[in-house]
């Protein structure tokens, strides 16, 4: 079975292709950066599942149960798990064409459509979030998911959550052991991993081998769902 995580990164989208036949191999764990969403869904048209580190299916008006119950699970690193923004401010801020860092600007758009304001981590990903839930139609539904890395992580070490950040060494490598352990792979020393995939950076790559973890789980239908 062939599977893909994805996770977005400069320049576009990162994607690791696990496939769980070789496992144990060198082979098992492939890194690739795609410059857009549609082309990356166009390359691995043949996998199982992808899963990918973004909302998918925005609400308005109300924050999503899955963040919320996302933010409890990962205590105390729910920081981590940032709202979605509403649907009304994305479609705002998508006629808006702001430019990457006009954050004040992005701002006044949230308060004006939704009455509050937005966090920069959600401002800095806000491009990529319109670029897939547009994309995303009915028959994708089953095959390309949602997943939250600091969840699925949490959900791998059995209710766990990690204890450092993923952006430090001490991070990277307790994600690492975790991945290596569960999945039979091996998984780039940090070193190594800055130059995997230019520009994705070694956090990046964890994030899309625990995408691809969870999108085997939702091939097998063994996955579980917040809420």
């Amino acid at each position: 079975m062939r599977v893909v995580g994805v996770d977005g990164c400069k320049g576009g989208w990162v994607a690791i292709t696990w496939d769980t036949d070789v496992s144990g191999s060198d082979e098992a764990l492939s890194a690739r950066v795609h410059t857009s969403f549609q082309a990356l869904l166009d390359a691995y048209r043949d996998t199982a599942a992808i899963g990918v580190d973004i909302p998918i299916g925005l609400g308005a008006g109300e924050p999503r149960r899955c963040d919320l119950e996302a933010r409890k699970a990962v205590v105390p690193k729910g920081s981590s798990v940032f709202p979605a923004p509403d649907s009304r401010f994305l479609e705002a801020f998508n006629q808006a064409n702001i430019a990457e860092h006009a954050y004040e600007r992005a701002l006044s758009i949230a308060h004006e459509h939704m009455g509050n304001g937005i966090s920069k981590q959600t401002f800095y990903i806000c491009s990529k979030i319109a670029e897939v839930n547009l994309i995303m139609k009915p028959a994708y539904q089953d095959r390309i998911v949602e997943i939250h890395p600091e969840v699925s992580f949490w959900a791998m070490a059995g209710g766990r959550p990690m204890e450092y950040p993923k952006r430090k060494q001490a991070g990277y490598e307790e994600r690492q052991r975790l991945l290596e352990d569960t999945l039979n792979v091996s998984i780039w020393p940090r070193k190594v991993a800055f130059n995997v995939a230019r520009p994705a950076k070694p956090d990046d790559l964890l994030e899309a081998v625990v995408a691809a973890w969870t999108a085997r789980r939702v091939a097998e239908h063994n996955a579980q769902r917040l809420p």
